[in-house]
C-alpha cells in the first residue's frame, strides 16, 4: 500500500484549462509524487479534503518590499510572509531596497541570514544594480540573486539612503548597468519612469505651490512612464538583455511592449491590481494613502491593461507590496510630496483577481498563469514551480472560489494595515489552505506554519 506525507483529495484543479479537472494528488518529500482520480487505497500522514474548492499552483508574487533588514517598523519577513501565505502565495521575490541596500554579494548573504528563520514561504532576493556597484553585479549573481532591480527615477533627498546604488538618472547609466546584468543571464527588473521629466514636472508643481493629492499624478503623467519604457526597450534590443518591466500602469507603455515583443525583444511585464481597480481620482478620495509610483492613471488605462493581460503583452499580476506606517503616510495630508509612495497588497491579490474574474474582467482560467505560471517561466523556475504536475514542488493553494467576503484591513497580517486601500471591499475566493514544500503554511481558521519553513530560491545561473 502506497504511503505519502500528504494527500489532497477531491481537488478541482485549475491550471489554465476552461474545464475543472477533479483529481487527488499525493505529496512526498516536498514534491507532488502522484496525481490520479481516486486514492482511497493510499495512506498518508495527513489528508485534506478539498471538496468544493479549487486548487491552484502556489502563487508567486515577483514584486514585494518586505523591508527587512533595516526598515522593519514598516514590515518584516515574518509579517510579510504571513500575509503572503494568507493570500495564497507560496513564493515571493523581495526587492533590494532595504537597509543596507543589497548592492554586493556580501550584503546579499547577510540578508539571507536575517530573513531565513522568519520566512513562512519560499523567497527569492533581488540584487540592486546601479552605476556605483558595477563591479559587484557578477558577485550578486554568484551569491544567488534571483534577478536584478534598477529604478530609472531618483528618490527625494530624504530617501536617498534607501535607494543608494539602485537607481539611474539617464539612459547612458542604464546602458552601462544593463550590459553588466545581461552578461549574467539573469532577468533585469526595471522601474520605468523618466528621471529628468519627473523632476522637471515636480519642480513645476512646487513653483506653482501645488501640494494637493492630484499634484502627484501631474508630476508623473502617463508619458513619463512611456518615455522610460521606450528607452528600456531600445537598450534591451541592442544588448540582447532579459528585461522585465515592473508595475506597468499605462496603455502607452503596454503598446510599446507589444511592439517590442513583435520584434523579438526579450522583455516581459507585470501590472498590479491597483492600476486596474483605481484611476487617478483615488488620489482625491484617499489622499496620501493612494500615493504610489507610478501613480493611478486615466479612466481608459485599466481597460487597456486588462486587454494587455488577456493577449499576453503583460504576463503577470504582481502586487508591488510596499508598506509604510500610517504616521509616514499622514505626512502627505497637507503636502502630498511629503508622503512616501507605496501600498500593501500581497495578501489581497488573489481575492481581488478572483473578484475580477467573477465580474468578467479577467478569465478565471487565466488566473494561474497570471499569478504563478508566467513568473515561474520568466525567472527560470518552471516546471519546478508554477504548475501542479508530478515531480513539481508541492506548493499548492486551495481556495473556495464561491465564498464572498469583505476585506477588513485590521485582520490582515501586514504591519501597515491602517494604510490598506482595499479596506471594506467585497471580494471573492477565500484561501483555505496553503502548502509550501509539502507542509501546511496556512490553514484558514487554524493559523500558520512555522517561521523558517520557506526556502531560498536562487537565480538560474547561481
Amino acid at each position: 500500500m502506497a504511503v505519502f506525507d500528504l494527500i489532497i483529495r477531491n481537488a478541482k484543479l485549475l491550471q489554465g484549462n476552461k474545464e475543472f479537472v477533479e483529481s487527488d494528488f499525493c505529496i512526498s518529500e516536498g514534491k507532488i509524487s502522484k496525481i490520479q482520480k481516486d486514492t482511497r487505497g493510499f495512506q498518508a500522514g495527513r489528508a485534506i479534503d478539498a471538496k468544493g474548492n479549487i486548487v491552484l499552483p502556489g502563487l508567486i508574487d515577483p514584486h514585494v518590499h518586505f523591508r527587512d533588514p533595516g526598515l522593519t517598523h514598516k514590515e518584516d519577513f515574518l509579517s510579510g510572509t504571513r500575509g503572503a501565505a494568507a493570500g495564497g502565495v507560496t513564493t515571493v521575490f523581495d526587492m533590494p531596497t532595504t537597509q543596507p541596500v543589497v548592492t554586493t554579494g556580501v550584503q546579499f548573504k547577510e540578508k539571507i541570514m536575517v530573513v531565513r528563520n522568519k520566512a513562512l514561504v519560499n523567497y527569492g532576493l533581488l540584487g540592486a544594480a546601479g552605476v556605483e556597484n558595477l563591479g559587484d553585479i557578477e558577485g550578486l549573481a554568484e551569491a544567488g540573486a534571483i534577478a536584478f532591480k534598477t529604478y530609472m527615477v531618483s528618490p527625494p533627498p530624504e530617501r536617498i539612503k534607501e535607494y543608494a546604488g539602485s537607481y539611474v538618472v539617464n539612459p547612458g547609466q542604464l546602458y552601462r548597468i544593463m550590459k553588466k546584468t545581461a552578461a549574467t543571464g539573469l532577468v533585469h527588473c526595471i522601474h520605468a519612469e523618466s528621471d529628468s521629466t519627473v523632476n522637471c514636472l515636480t519642480e513645476q508643481m512646487h513653483s506653482e505651490g501645488r501640494k494637493d493629492p492630484m499634484a502627484h499624478y501631474d508630476s508623473r503623467p502617463n508619458f513619463t512612464e512611456a518615455e522610460a519604457v521606450y528607452d528600456v526597450l531600445l537598450l534591451s534590443e541592442a544588448l540582447g538583455a532579459k528585461t522585465h518591466l515592473v508595475h506597468v500602469s499605462t496603455g502607452e507603455a503596454a503598446d510599446l511592449v507589444a511592439s517590442a515583443k513583435q520584434k523579438g525583444v526579450n522583455v516581459s511585464a507585470e501590472t498590479c491590481p491597483h492600476y486596474i481597480l483605481f484611476t487617478k481620482e483615488i488620489l482625491n478620495e484617499k489622499g496620501p494613502y493612494a500615493k504610489y509610483n507610478p501613480p493611478a492613471r486615466n479612466s481608459d488605462d485599466p481597460a487597456k491593461l486588462l486587454n494587455a493581460l488577456s493577449n499576453g503583452v503583460i504576463s503577470m499580476i504582481s502586487t508591488d507590496h510596499a508598506p509604510h506606517t500610517k504616521e509616514e503616510k499622514e505626512k502627505g495630508l497637507e503636502d502630498i510630496f511629503k508622503a512616501p509612495p507605496g501600498t500593501p497588497g500581497v495578501e489581497t491579490r488573489l481575492p481581488l483577481a478572483l473578484k475580477m474574474a467573477r465580474d468578467g474582467r479577467l478569465k478565471l482560467e487565466d488566473i494561474p498563469k497570471l499569478t504563478s505560471e508566467a513568473a515561474a517561466r520568466r525567472f527560470g523556475l518552471y516546471p519546478r514551480k508554477g504548475c501542479i504536475a508530478e515531480g513539481s514542488d508541492a506548493d499548492v493553494t486551495i481556495v473556495d472560489y464561491n465564498e464572498e467576503w469583505q476585506i477588513k484591513a485590521s485582520e490582515l497580517q501586514t504591519k501597515a494595515w491602517e494604510t490598506v486601500l482595499y479596506d471594506g471591499m467585497t471580494v471573492r475566493g477565500r484561501v483555505k489552505y496553503v502548502i509550501v514544500g509539502g507542509e501546511v503554511a496556512f490553514e484558514q481558521g487554524v493559523g500558520f506554519g512555522r517561521p523558517g519553513m520557506g526556502s531560498l530560491i536562487r537565480g538560474i545561473n547561481s
